[in-house]
């Protein structure tokens, strides 16, 4: 048997704007279906629901098909998409961006509910405005990810909209791509229309178009058929208006700007939201425990320092934020230092040809000496400090700063063992390597996940060389 998905989301809470083409998008393509007389069940979804039940329905109707052979399942979608951290979103009614994944149908959960069911063919049919972000770094990164997906099924099509940080375009009365799609089958000149016939048209239609490049992914030997074109699926074809009078390109491209710009501004946070972030970053931090692993040998200290007075090679921050291009709220620190081939020598030595030299203009230069942020923020340090409760293991530190702009935190760390000096002091050992991450500033849990690594990385260093020292130890004898 075949069956089918079809989902439109047109209203959406204030956080996204609406998209009223998608409701005639989403009734276009259940009416084709379903005058094709080829599916056994369609799962049409076409009003404004909670997310939680939009997701309830799909489970519920993918699990009344477990027992059945299913020969062909067809997935299509219409409404905002988004591509986030490597996933790709449908965004529901209830879309709010800290809710990402309560208030979205994730692409990889559609997929493991989909192979649930076996299906000989799989066809997804995107047509998602916004499919891509303006920060995705590599123009091709949504094409990739879909094209890695496809190892999910054995044969596939699946057909989307746009890449990158492209608008899909709409009037008030349908989608561009979806119309297209409509189009192929209504133009086509034989009764049998396969989706390789389609895929053809729809190239074909948006050769030219540089605002909005459909793409397809295929893993299949172009032979499926979408459907026979019966008597009744050509009346219905027949009736519809392939040419409104609210089409206008122009309205169309003016909403794309501004929807263009909506979406990137979710991304940024106000200086009181930054804050707020911060201190929410102490609360979690503190919470912080040693692991079983460790918890008998060690004890944790957190410190939030408001300065930077323990954090050494400073210089190293401030010469990644000169060479390298940021938005980032902060910058590199210079002071004036006495030249090294000084230090051993009085000021004032003679040179070559019996001259003194000025001290003042010769003994000294100008250093790159640190890094500061030119925000005022509530710490800039936080210090892992696990100490050892034996004499014969080290202790160790982790130590992290932060740089932040209106859109991405990106924190700088190192990870190193204390040295003894005798019993009563202890030195950081200086030989360190600073490591980075970046995050966005508005993805709160992808921020705390950031830290947490770090922190674990910390731990994952003392056990690795309290192992290492310790299992090559001959053992010990009674």
């Amino acid at each position: 048997m075949n069956i089918a998905i079809v989902i439109g989301v047109s209203e959406y809470l204030d956080t996204q704007n609406n998209l009223p083409g998608c409701q005639k998008d989403a009734e276009l393509i259940y009416n084709i279906l379903n005058k094709t007389s080829k599916y056994s069940e369609i799962l049409y979804l076409n009003e404004k629901q909670p997310s939680a039940k939009v997701k309830e329905r799909i489970t519920e109707f993918i699990s009344n098909n477990t027992k059945n052979k299913i020969d062909e399942l067809v997935f299509y979608y219409t409404g905002h998409g988004e591509f986030n951290n490597d996933e790709f979103y449908f965004l529901l009614s209830d879309y709010a961006q800290e809710k990402r994944k309560q208030t979205s149908l994730q692409n990889e959960e559609v997929d493991n509910l989909v192979k649930t069911l076996k299906p000989e063919l799989v066809v997804k049919i995107i047509d998602a405005c916004q499919s891509g972000k303006a920060y995705i770094k590599e123009a091709n990164a949504i094409s990739k990810y879909f094209q890695k997906t496809q190892d999910r099924f054995n044969k596939c099509y699946f057909l989307n909209s746009s890449l990158k940080d492209q608008s899909s375009f709409q009037s008030n009365d349908i989608s561009d791509f979806t119309l297209s799609f409509v189009k192929s089958i209504k133009d086509h000149k034989t009764n049998e229309i396969r989706y390789k016939d389609i895929i053809d048209f729809i190239s074909d239609e948006f050769e030219n178009n540089a605002n909005q490049t459909p793409f397809f992914v295929i893993q299949a030997d172009y032979t499926e058929k979408f459907c026979s074109i019966n008597e009744s699926l050509k009346e219905y074809l027949e009736k519809i208006d392939f040419n409104p009078a609210s089409v206008q390109k122009s309205q169309a491209n003016e909403l794309s700007l501004l929807d263009k710009i909506k979406k990137q501004s979710d991304g940024y946070l106000s200086k009181d939201q930054v804050i707020q972030l911060l201190n929410d970053i102490r609360l979690e931090v503190d919470k912080y425990v040693c692991s079983e692993k460790i918890k008998d040998m060690y004890s944790l200290a957190i410190t939030f320092s408001e300065n930077y007075d323990m954090i050494i090679e400073k210089s190293t921050i401030g010469k990644w934020l000169d060479d390298n291009p940021h938005e980032y709220f902060a910058k590199s620190k210079w002071a004036r230092a006495k030249k090294d081939q000084y230090n051993r020598f009085s000021p004032y030595h003679l040179v070559s040809g019996g001259g003194l030299l000025n001290p003042l203009e010769d003994m000294y230069e100008t250093v790159r000496d640190g890094f500061d942020l030119e925000v005022e923020v509530p710490y800039k340090s936080i210090i892992f400090d696990l100490n050892s409760k034996y004499p014969n293991i080290d202790s160790y530190t982790g130590r992290v700063v932060y740089v932040i702009s209106k859109r991405q935190i990106r924190f700088f760390y190192f990870i190193t063992n204390y040295v003894i000096k005798n019993w009563d002091e202890r030195q950081i050992n200086k030989k360190i390597e600073w490591s980075s991450s970046e995050h966005p500033i508005s993805d709160k849990p992808s921020v705390l996940q950031g830290l947490r690594k770090i922190y674990d990385l910390l731990e994952g260093r003392v056990i690795k060389e309290l192992e290492d020292k310790f299992n090559k130890q001959e053992p010990v004898k009674e």
